[in-house]
């Protein structure tokens, strides 16, 4: 897998929490494993989402009102 070294900020508490729990040889493995952890939970609670508002009666019902509007004849 290619990689790419990137830089941003953690809050000081957090990456001492980090070093006392990580091996530092162990830091890019760790940091990668729970963003990927994190971005498949985010996918799968926005997948729910989407699916609900989907499913969401009103909200069909508007657009159908929507859509409505704009197949009407404007003279």
């Amino acid at each position: 897998m290619k990689t790419k070294n990137v830089t941003f900020s953690i809050p000081i508490n957090l990456i001492n929490t980090l070093h006392s729990r990580v091996n530092k040889r162990e830091l890019s493995r760790f940091v990668v494993k729970a963003l990927q952890k994190a971005l498949e939970e985010e996918a799968i609670t926005l997948k729910a989402a989407y699916s609900d508002a989907n499913n969401d009666a009103d909200r069909l019902e508007a657009l159908e009102d929507w859509q409505n509007l704009d197949s009407e004849s404007w003279q």
